[in-house]
């Protein structure tokens, strides 16, 4: 064979080796979408995944709280409990600080329970001058007096429960008014459960502030032991003296000089 056919047919093979090289980089590398092109018929990521809010629920513990998530107020976070729980401390009912356990305030709550765990959505709110103390589902709650943060438990209820605890506090028979900060003339209203177990109280009329609320109102005769019920409270200034009595089946003590007083209205 001469030399111009050997030449020949060496263009002839590189030609056709360039081809398919450049048919297998185009069929490895389909054309990207957009531009004006086709998206397909599959959402991209962006645009199928949930919000923070509505998310999958997030593991956590039964001693965390929803100080420990440093969220914001009003972010919405969804959590699940592990079963097997065990209690940690709480502050509040329906309305709960932010230290508090987020799992055995659930529980408290009525929405889960110790053996089973469960999923649980909270909304971060702002403080409160005051925290009601109750006692439900085998979890007794604790008074305090202002916190700078809150949460919530969000529920097709959520509006109706928040509404009636910003109106009263519930409170147990041992609470004491110094649960709330002092200011003369300053009015509350608690809600005491039935069937209280009567604690100390110190005065007749006008008692001192750390006297028991509800076995005060009972001394009082505003409540019964057997049925509890609201009562509202007036703060004043304190007496030189108190003077204790026996009444409705509650017998006060007296007591000297003291800080600060409340009576029942």
């Amino acid at each position: 064979m001469s030399i111009s056919h050997w030449l020949a047919l060496f263009v002839f093979v590189f030609a056709l080796s360039t081809t398919a090289c450049a048919k297998l980089k185009k069929d490895n590398n389909p054309a990207p979408a957009g531009g004006g092109g086709h998206t397909g018929t599959t959402p991209s990521s962006s645009s199928s995944s949930p919000s923070s809010a509505t998310g999958p629920a997030t593991e956590t513990t039964w001693a965390a709280t929803a100080t420990s998530l440093n969220g914001a107020d009003g972010q919405t976070l969804t959590l699940a409990c592990p079963p097997g729980g065990e209690p940690h401390s709480v502050w509040g009912t329906d309305i709960y600080t932010a230290d508090s356990s987020i799992c055995t305030a659930a529980v408290h709550s009525g929405l889960i329970t110790f053996q089973q765990g469960g999923t649980v959505t909270i909304e971060l709110r702002p403080g409160k001058t005051i925290y009601g103390a109750s006692e439900r589902n085998g979890v007794t709650t604790n008074t305090y007096g202002s916190w700078d943060h809150s949460f919530v438990f969000k529920t097709p209820n959520t509006e109706k429960i928040l509404r009636a605890a910003q109106d009263v506090t519930p409170v147990l028979w041992n609470t004491s008014a110094t649960v709330v900060g002092f200011a003369p003339g300053k009015t509350l209203m608690f809600l005491c459960p039935a069937g209280g177990k009567p604690s100390s109280v110190w005065g007749t009329d006008i008692y001192t502030l750390d006297s028991s609320i509800c076995t005060a109102a009972v001394h009082a005769g505003k409540i019964s032991i057997e049925s509890g019920g609201p009562v509202t409270l007036e703060m004043r200034p304190g007496e030189s003296s108190y003077k204790g009595s026996l009444r409705n089946g509650i017998k006060s003590s007296d007591y000297e000089q003291y800080g600060s007083s409340f009576v029942l209205k």
